[in-house]
Formats: C-alpha cells, sequence, structure tokens
C-alpha cells in the first residue's frame, strides 16, 4: 500500500528539490541558510540566496552541501527543518517516509551523513531510504531500469559530475568528478579580475557563465557591473563570450574524457546498448549551450538531453514514492 505520507529529496550542492506525493509536486529552493551572529536562523533557501553578497557582518551565508558531500551537518538540518515547515504549512510533518537520492560514487560514512539529515531533524520519519542518484536519474527519465543492457548517464551538477553505467537493474560503474558549474563561475570571476583588475560577484559571474560560455563558438557580450580594483570605485565592463570560451576547455575536456574512458571499459554488450540508445544528459549545468552537441561528436554517440534536468532525480525519487513495492529492489533502509 502505496504512503499517505512521502517525500522525494534530490540535497544539490546549488539547490533542493523535494518531491511530496500528497499532491504531486515538487519544490525548489536554494541550497543556503543565513546565520545571524553565529547561532540564530535569519533567512533560509531563495531568501538567503537573495542576502547572499549583500549581508552584513552579523550574518553568515552558508553553503552546507559541498563537492557532493555534508559539509555543515548542524546548519543542513537546520535548513531541511525549516524547508519542512514550508511543506506542511508551518506544522511538524511526522511519521513519513523519505526517499532521499546520495552520489553512487562516495563513501558509505558520507551516505548515512544524509540521512542524518532526515533522521537528527524534527521530522520524526517512519523510514529513511537511501537512493543511488544514476538510479534516480534513470526512473526520471523514464528508462525500464530492469530491463535495461546498457545506459550511460552524465549528471552535471553545480560541484560535481557523476558519470554512470546500469545494466539489468544496477549500476556497473559510475565515477564522481570533482567538476561542476561552479568551477566556471569561479574561473570567470578570476580572469575578470586578472585581466580587467575588476571585482565581480558570485551571482554576477553565474550570470556570465550562463550567458557567454558555451561549447560552440557564440557571439555574445555581457555588461557586468562590480568594483574597479585601481578606483575603489563601482563600475562596468564589458566581457566577450570570445574572452571566456578558452577558461571552459578543460571543464569540457574533463567530462568528456572520463565519459569515452567509462566506454572503453565497459563490457562490449552493454557498449553496444549505450551506442544504440545514446547517452542521457542531464543535471542543472548540463544546460551549459553546445555541451550536448559536443559530446555527441567527441564521443560518436547520440546525446539524449532531459526535458527537465534540475529535476530529473527528484522524478525518479516521486516515482519510488508512488510504487514503495517496486522501490524496495533500488533503495536502501537507513535505521
Amino acid at each position: 500500500m502505496v504512503p499517505n505520507c512521502a517525500y522525494g529529496i534530490d540535497l544539490g550542492t546549488s539547490n533542493i528539490k523535494i518531491y511530496s506525493l500528497s499532491d504531486d509536486s515538487v519544490m525548489m529552493e536554494k541550497n543556503m541558510i543565513a546565520i545571524e551572529n553565529k547561532k540564530n536562523i535569519f533567512a533560509y533557501g531563495n531568501s538567503a540566496y537573495e542576502m547572499y553578497e549583500k549581508e552584513p557582518p552579523s550574518i553568515h551565508v552558508s553553503f552546507p552541501l559541498q563537492h557532493g558531500v555534508i559539509a555543515h551537518m548542524q546548519d543542513m538540518i537546520a535548513l531541511w527543518n525549516y524547508m519542512n515547515y514550508s511543506l506542511s504549512g508551518k506544522k511538524k510533518i511526522k511519521g513519513c517516509e523519505y526517499y532521499l537520492a546520495v552520489p553512487a560514487d562516495i563513501t558509505e560514512v558520507e551516505k548515512q551523513a544524509y540521512s542524518q539529515i532526515i533522521s537528527r531533524g524534527e521530522t520524526k520519519p517512519k523510514k529513511v531510504f537511501l537512493v543511488d542518484k544514476p538510479v534516480a536519474n534513470a526512473f526520471g527519465l523514464g528508462l525500464d531500469v530492469e530491463k535495461l543492457r546498457g545506459a550511460m548517464i552524465i549528471d552535471v551538477g553545480a560541484d560535481t559530475t557523476e558519470i554512470s553505467v546500469l545494466s539489468l537493474g544496477g549500476i556497473v560503474v559510475s565515477k564522481l568528478l570533482p567538476s561542476g558549474g561552479n568551477e566556471l563561475d569561479m574561473l570567470i570571476r578570476s580572469y575578470v579580475r586578472k585581466e580587467y583588475n575588476f571585482l565581480i560577484g558570485c551571482k554576477t559571474a553565474e550570470q556570465a557563465k550562463k550567458e557567454l560560455i558555451a561549447a560552440t563558438t557564440l557571439d555574445r557580450s555581457m555588461k557586468l557591473v562590480g568594483r574597479d580594483v585601481v578606483k575603489g570605485l563601482p563600475g562596468e565592463i564589458t566581457l566577450t563570450s570570445a574572452e571566456v570560451a578558452p577558461l571552459a576547455t578543460t571543464f569540457f575536456e574533463t567530462i568528456i574524457t572520463q565519459a569515452r574512458s567509462i566506454m572503453e571499459h565497459t563490457p562490449p554488450e552493454i557498449s553496444m546498448d549505450i551506442k544504440e540508445r545514446g547517452i542521457y544528459l542531464t543535471g542543472g549545468s548540463s544546460e551549459i549551450h553546445g555541451l550536448a552537441a559536443m559530446l555527441q561528436t567527441k564521443t560518436g554517440v547520440a546525446v539524449n538531453i532531459s526535458d527537465k534536468p534540475q529535476e530529473t532525480a527528484v522524478s525518479g525519487l516521486g516515482y519510488f514514492a508512488e510504487h514503495s513495492k517496486q522501490a524496495a529492489k533500488y533503495v536502501t533502509l537507513m535505521k
């Protein structure tokens, strides 16, 4: 019997996605929390993001999850508690089942940390299940995981990229790369500082990445506001796509090289199935212009793009929440 109270949770570095079985909806909030005077929660989620880079010294904005693992447990638990109030209309949720997506290529201790966010929070869960994220992505993509003879999924996130091969309901190989969209933001900030003696914020760098970074040739420019280091005053510069294109070369090459390496070391029968059905590309940073086309050209394998790349995994968790009997084959119950 399907439980009346079940949630699917994808804890991304940049965004938290939560599926609610009760109304078949997905809530997305920034994975950020603002703490005042080192103890009081001042804001969380999207509200904390709005404050970011504008906050006074008394307020610290925390990124609880970094590079696929929990970096600040207490902050992550506090953020989860507040998000629960948003889900429940400021009522405490108790006795529910939770399905959490976790990277397949992390240690058991790191996976345990994910479950502690729920078990140590105020939700008082009935059960907490861990789901390897490649499996959640596969179900979110609508793949028949049980009958798959071979499928490659590349999940490009904010801090990490996970490349996985699945076959007959299991993960053949999964590799978590410490490379994601945030890396490009930092490279843009460094370039602007070095070439223009100009400081820009993380939000501005992120917008520049979305507008100017591409795996193909673009002819675009964008005005960036920030601070002139020499004058010490606010200012504005114009950045072009041609300038920043070389910054992303290593980022693209890393993903492509690792994807090719994994395919080369995959059994021939599985490789042929990947060749026939193509590579599946998902994750928020997979939307970088031209990435799918470059991946297809460099690997010689067609690339399928997720319709909602940020929600692929949480959609798969939603499927598990609705089909608990089938989910039992793919989840780990935490005690």
